[in-house]
């Protein structure tokens, strides 16, 4: 379990869990749980990168588990002893990486919401050393019923005690009462005893369970984005209507402050609420992308207008007063006109679209924020290529400060090209305790990038967990490599790195 002490943390979020479900007997040789890392599937204390892809196969999906220490191996239904998948199921929509049975091994929970006719499931797949096991896997359906998309986001996160874990899965396109595509959420409570987990459904919730800010609404879409921590998990809402602007975005903690794990406690923000700064508008999408770690919260709002400029983006922060009281308060917004953050306000830059909170990313030992502008245009020998896309690295307490962009014409291998969309998704790779020098590091997803004359294969690039040359490398079956796109070869359309895995938060 890794600890933090290092960081004293102003800011934190939020929990919810009842009802029963499977049990998988899954502890397997060569897992070592004294080497424990978030993100590490075959244990050797290294986080690996997955990659759903939930678009191959006739969207049948699969999921791209590529292990430091090991080959790479595809993980599909078939491949985990689930039979076999169809067209349109969408397994590996959403993937977490957590270590449900304490063996060392991280466990893939990976959504597929176009199952049983959009109804949508989710799955538990225990590691191994070489990946994942093919027996043993334990199947989640939630209650949802045909149209659901349960399954097509997932968050998992220690529980408030530490005696297990606290899984999240969304269902945004659950119609409630008459209003269609309005969204619920499911929790269940994953506790493990010598090797054998059981999972049990908690409650579900949507905006008409009592206690839950806001209104049931048509296409609100409700549980689309997630984040969870040990206090309980964050919403984003964008397409929430904010009084008549549509889409103008909000998001919702539900935190749990005692042992029991269904929510007690409710809140939400947008920017309509006190004290966060700007005005809702249409299509601001605040919520579309959340995070949260030790305390601070970031939401991006990438439909953000910033003066003249349309869609420039925007991102809010949050925190805690204490762990006690898990109200998300508004803390600073930030935009690329900021002081020192990297880039200019432009139009259509969508700064806000992809957003992660990590430890020691500058190299000195505090919280950074990582956001992704998928937008921005790079220039090359003079010429701007439209939407190659960047990712900003800043820190956002006051004091010890550091910003830089991150980009293909900058720190990273490659050519920036129009249309790459380079930092679309980030996903936190967590460094060892171990080795106090290194970095966490951010998988970042560049969806549209063509490999060699293959046009929107896709592939995922790194910040750096180093100082060395290679330090933005990927290390991919002991190989380090400086981008990482599907194991089977470049494929057009694949928009590798669309789909990432998130470690399970432990803080």
């Amino acid at each position: 379990m890794r600890k933090r002490g290092a960081i004293v943390a102003a800011w934190v979020l939020v929990a919810a869990t009842l009802s029963a479900a499977p049990s998988a007997y899954a502890a397997v040789a060569g897992c070592q749980p004294d080497l424990p890392v978030q993100g590490d599937v075959d244990s050797d204390e290294q986080a690996d990168l997955v990659v759903g892809l939930p678009g191959r196969n006739n969207a049948t999906g699969e999921v791209d588990v590529r292990l430091t220490s090991a080959p790479s191996r595809v993980l599909t239904r078939a491949a985990a002893g689930l039979g076999t998948g169809a067209a349109g199921d969408r397994f590996g929509a959403a993937v977490a990486i957590a270590d449900l049975n304490d063996d060392g091994c991280g466990d893939l929970v990976v959504g597929a919401p176009g199952e049983r006719s959009g109804a949508g499931r989710a799955y538990v797949i225990f590691g191994a050393p070489d990946g994942f096991q093919s027996t043993g896997a334990i199947i989640l359906n939630g209650g949802a019923s045909v149209g659901d998309g349960f399954g097509a986001s997932v968050a998992v996160a220690q529980n408030l005690g530490r005696t297990g874990f606290d899984l999240w899965v969304g269902a945004p396109t659950d119609d409630i009462g008459g209003a269609t595509d309005a969204g619920s959420i499911t929790l269940y409570s994953a506790v493990e005893s010598a090797g054998d987990v059981t999972v049990t459904k908690v409650q579900t919730v949507s905006q008409d369970t009592s206690g839950v800010p806001g209104v049931v609404e048509t296409s609100d879409r409700f549980g689309a984005v997630l984040t969870a921590t040990r206090q309980g998990v964050l919403i984003g809402d964008p397409d929430e209507d904010v009084g008549s602007y549509r889409d103008a975005g909000a998001v919702t903690v539900l935190g749990s402050t005692d042992a029991d794990p269904a929510f007690d406690v409710a809140y939400s923000q947008s920017q309509a609420s006190p004290r966060v700064a700007g005005d809702p508008q249409g299509g601001d999408r605040f919520g579309a992308a959340v995070n949260s770690f030790l305390g601070m919260s970031i939401v991006g709002v990438p439909g953000e207008d910033v003066g003249s400029q349309k869609d420039a983006g925007m991102v809010h922060t949050f925190g805690v007063e204490s762990i006690e009281d898990p109200e998300p308060l508004p803390r600073i917004a930030i935009t690329q006109d900021s002081p020192g953050i990297p880039g200019a306000v432009e139009a259509g830059d969508r700064f806000g679209a992809a957003v992660l909170v990590a430890e020691n990313v500058c190299f000195n030992d505090a919280l950074q924020a990582v956001v992704g502008a998928p937008g921005e245009d790079v220039t090359v020998n003079g010429s701007p290529k439209v939407d190659a896309g960047t990712a900003a690295v800043f820190t956002v307490s006051t004091g010890d400060f550091c910003a830089r962009a991150v980009d293909q014409n900058t720190v990273l291998s490659g050519v920036p090209e129009a249309g790459d969309h380079l930092g679309a998704t980030l996903a936190l790779g967590q460094h060892s305790e171990n080795d106090p020098d290194a970095a966490d590091r951010a998988f970042i997803g560049v969806p549209k990038e063509a490999r060699g004359s293959v046009e929107g294969a896709g592939i995922v690039q790194s910040t750096a967990t180093g100082s060395g040359a290679d330090s933005t490398g990927i290390i991919v079956d002991e190989a380090r490599l400086s981008s990482v796109g599907y194991s089977g070869g470049a494929l057009a359309g694949t928009t590798y790195g669309a789909v990432i895995a998130a470690p399970a938060s432990d803080d």
